[in-house]
């Protein structure tokens, strides 16, 4: 089961490392301290929670950070999703277009320009162009089925499910998220590549 190498040791630890990382400049109060300060006790009950098909994402707080309007999921919800995005990347990346340089481990920016750069003497133009409100128009149902293509686990599709049917807590007040996924979560960048394939 897909689960299984979602919450195994190595898989764990290596999203745990990459959480210390990211948060390691956030504010004193963040949960991410009360993760790692008692992170010895929390692995395991999140790894039971995790097998046993009980885990449940929270909310995402919205919050104002240097004039930008951000939603930040709590610290143990983001080491689980980074935990789905390793195992999801082994299982989707033989499926997704070879162009996505956006996704670890295939060149970033860099990969981009020199894959144009090698087409240059082909083609007289070159027309850069964007999604608008890509991530913001992501259809749920399209996705939701997108993954349930490739991937079988009912406990890792349960996941998924709710890392898209999130809602954000902003100042008390609660918003159902009804399109769209999450900017800045370490599952979005793989999610959008998978939305994208029909169009690429």
């Amino acid at each position: 089961m897909l689960i299984e190498q979602v919450a195994n040791n190595e898989t764990i630890d290596r999203a745990f490392d990459w959480l210390c990382d990211k948060r390691k400049d956030y504010h004193y109060n963040n949960d991410v301290w009360q993760l790692r300060r008692w992170w010895h006790e929390k692995k395991p009950k999140l790894v039971a929670q995790l097998l046993a098909g009980n885990y449940r994402f929270g909310e995402q707080r919205r919050v104002l950070s240097r004039g930008e309007v951000k939603e930040i999921w709590s610290a143990q919800d983001a080491l689980v999703l980074k935990a789905l995005a390793i195992v999801l990347q082994e299982v989707l990346q033989p499926h997704l277009s070879p162009r996505c340089f956006h996704l670890a481990g295939t060149g970033g920016l860099k990969g981009a320009v020199r894959e144009v750069d090698a087409h240059l003497h082909e083609f007289e133009f070159v027309f850069r162009t964007d999604v608008k409100g890509y991530y913001a128009s992501i259809d749920h149902d399209i996705l939701f089925s997108q993954v349930a293509e490739y991937v079988s686990d009912s406990v890792v599709l349960d996941l998924v499910g709710q890392y898209l049917r999130r809602f954000v807590s902003d100042g008390g007040i609660y918003v159902d998220i009804q399109r769209g996924i999450s900017l800045g979560c370490p599952l979005s960048p793989l999610m959008g590549a998978l939305y994208l394939k029909p169009l690429d």
